[in-house]
């Protein structure tokens, strides 16, 4: 009996063993679907769900966890299914969420990039997001390099990959560019005169380039010049590796002979330097007593009797104080006359055009600074006519308006045959009737303030030269002291009379 019972008691275990493990495997779970499921991304998610059973009878599944569409990842749902003792089955499903929408790069700055050559390349920038709107500019991988000290076209390429594993790639083209000009000058002057009967000679010119060099050989020139009164021009370019091209133009002016006349040769040729007698107390001076000669040919050394002061400036030399001298004139409202070379006139062109554009006038003072009696040949006529108009075409060309007929003799060296001929070619000559050595070395400011201060008188034009430092200094107090006298400034080409005696 005791060897049943404790059968009987080991037996009760195993039994009740055997009848949970009967239990659970009658329990069946099983998904509908796939184990692993992808959705897109903002998509609706249908959940297959899953089938629980026992013994061959359904029984209720329950689903643990959620897929959220608006968020790219992976998910997962448990399935669980009880049975009435409580044991527990579970199956499991991954659900990824995914985007088949790539990110986006957007570069900073243009897509096409310019770097000067031998500077320095700094990256512009770029920001790159996925389709969340993720800020993803840390993942960004740019590919390429630049060596800016190698003009040349470079391409740097950016790349980003999103969790779902789409990538974008953009490229910036950057160029290495020799952005610097060529250099283009000009041999002689950017305005020439030639009579009809001559053939033109190019000057010449000289073009070279910071990487390649001399490109002389590279200028290209074409004109238009006919044998013909007028204007042309001569046009150059030239352009370097780089492409960057550099273009120039020279005036040519064809002009007709001034046919010498019998009627020159009638008149005096003998060379004479201009001189008036300085009175005290501020009279009128006498011109030499060559007045009749004066009136004759529209040559002046005076103004009308009236509180007008006429100041004008010879300039012959590139050493001056004329810039400073035009700032004083410009700051105290002033205008003045200025008799200029052409030396001087091609060198300072923007100075010039400012100048005229302020309200001062520009006079011929002839192109060599010539004594142009020595010119007043039958020989020398064609000469004399180009001396003064080189001066009057650069002036159109700089200025790009004809030129006021004013004209000055150079070195004060005048005949009446040189006034005839300046005369015919349409110009007005203007002497001075107060004046002060001031064309040697420089004079101090109160020295040349009292000898200005001396020479005044009614329609007085005084004759200055800029290269002298004591008349730049002296200027403004000896305006404003004028001012405070009564005397107005003006312009010796608003002359009306040409009644010179005084």
């Amino acid at each position: 009996m005791k060897e049943k019972g404790l059968l009987l008691l080991l037996s009760v275990p195993i039994l009740m063993s055997l009848f949970f493990l009967c239990t659970f495997f009658c329990m069946r779970l099983e998904l509908k679907g796939e184990a692993e499921m992808t959705v897109l991304y903002q998509e609706e998610f249908q959940d297959p769900g899953a089938v629980g059973t026992i013994l061959g009878k359904e029984v209720e599944v329950t689903v643990h966890g959620k897929v959220d569409t608006s968020q790219i990842g992976t998910y997962e749902l448990v399935y669980e299914m009880r049975n009435r003792i409580g044991m527990v089955r579970k199956k499991t499903r991954k659900v990824t969420v995914t985007s088949e929408e790539e990110p986006t790069i957007t570069l900073k700055g243009d897509s096409t990039y310019y770097v000067d050559l031998n500077s320095e390349y700094i990256e512009p920038g770029y920001v790159a997001y996925d389709v969340e709107q993720q800020d993803i500019t840390d993942q960004v991988i740019v590919r390429g390099m630049v060596n800016p000290k190698q003009f040349g076209i470079y391409v740097l390429k950016y790349e980003v990959r999103d969790k779902s594993g789409n990538e974008a790639v953009v490229k910036r083209k950057v160029i290495v560019k020799d952005r610097e000009l060529p250099t283009l000058t000009l041999k002689g002057y950017e305005a020439v005169t030639i009579y009809t009967d001559e053939t033109y000679e190019e000057p010449g010119f000289v073009a070279t380039d910071n990487l390649d060099g001399d490109l002389t050989n590279h200028v290209i020139v074409k004109d238009n010049i006919e044998q013909k009164p007028g204007v042309y021009q001569v046009k150059y370019q030239v352009t370097d590796s780089s492409g960057n091209t550099v273009k120039k133009t020279r005036d040519v002016y064809v002009i007709s002979h001034l046919n010498y006349k019998e009627e020159y040769e009638e008149e005096e040729n003998q060379t004479k330097g201009w001189w008036s007698d300085n009175k005290l107390n501020h009279k009128r001076p006498l011109g030499g007593n060559y007045g009749e000669s004066l009136d004759e040919y529209k040559a002046y050394y005076l103004g009308e009797d009236k509180k007008v002061i006429y100041l004008t400036f010879d300039e012959g030399s590139n050493e001056t104080y004329l810039k400073e001298i035009v700032d004083v004139l410009n700051k105290n409202q002033v205008k003045a006359t200025f008799f200029l070379c052409q030396n001087y006139m091609a060198s300072h062109a923007s100075l010039i055009r400012d100048m005229v554009n302020q309200g001062h006038s520009i006079g011929n003072h002839t192109h060599r600074h010539k004594s142009m009696p020595s010119l007043a040949t039958r020989e020398t006529i064609d000469e004399y006519v180009k001396e003064i108009k080189d001066v009057e075409n650069l002036y159109q060309t700089i200025t790009g308006q004809k030129m006021d007929k004013i004209y000055r003799e150079p070195k004060g060296e005048w005949s009446k045959r040189s006034l005839k001929i300046v005369s015919d070619l349409g110009y007005s000559t203007y002497f001075w009737s107060a004046d002060h050595y001031d064309f040697g070395d420089d004079v101090s400011k109160e020295e040349t303030l009292e000898r200005l201060l001396k020479r005044y008188h009614n329609g007085a034009i005084y004759l200055l030269h800029p290269k002298n430092k004591g008349n730049y200094e002296a200027l403004e107090d000896f305006i404003k002291t004028m001012k405070e006298k009564g005397y107005q400034f003006g312009l010796v080409k608003d002359i009306k009379s040409n009644k010179n005696q005084g």
